[in-house]
């Protein structure tokens, strides 16, 4: 490798934001947000699981359409928060069910959720796009929403991010995209 590619890497890496690069920092949860409706059997809407990490934030996002159960579930990726204002946006990839294909076939779908919004004291509010990254043809649905903050028994404590992690990869190993 040249010296100016080694120059390269570490300009990227100096470029890197340190939280990214610290396994041991403290995370601390800031709650759950959820809009979810629960019926005898069936569950609908949205929960996001938020923690604090740094100025930023890392979460879980768990949608429902259906019987109860192991909601399906995503992790937070390009996360983007402010702070200041409250302004909150973030992808997370979801399996939410089977797409029927042509000739019968079923697959796992692809299920893209962009959300733009803000996160207040007691509540998220914004507007979720959802994209089927597996049939492009299917239209693009976008739907506002309101997310309450609710006491939850089910989100995790706080500790060294490498902690938060892990702990966010047992859940995503059953409930996470299959994509």
């Amino acid at each position: 490798m040249s010296i100016n590619g080694v120059v390269a890497i570490f300009s990227i890496a100096a470029a890197l934001p340190t939280f990214a690069q610290d396994p041991g920092r403290p995370i601390r949860a800031i709650g759950e947000f959820s809009n979810m409706r629960v019926t005898e059997e069936h569950a609908y809407g949205y929960a996001l699981q938020l923690w604090r990490d740094g100025n930023s934030v890392v979460g879980l996002l768990f949608v429902s359409e259906g019987l109860q159960g192991d909601t399906p579930t995503g992790i937070l990726e390009n996360v983007k928060f402010d702070p200041r204002t409250g302004a909150l946006s973030f992808t997370a990839k979801l399996t939410t069910g089977l797409a029927l294909l042509p000739g019968g076939r079923q697959e796992p779908t692809r299920d893209l959720f962009e959300f733009s919004g803000s996160l207040g004291p007691a509540d998220l509010s914004g507007s979720f796009t959802r994209s089927d990254m597996l049939r492009p043809t299917v239209p693009v649905s976008r739907e506002r929403v309101q997310l309450k903050m609710k006491p939850s028994d089910s989100i995790f404590a706080a500790g060294p991010y490498a902690d938060w992690r892990r702990r966010a990869d047992e859940i995503l190993k059953y409930r996470g995209p299959k994509w």
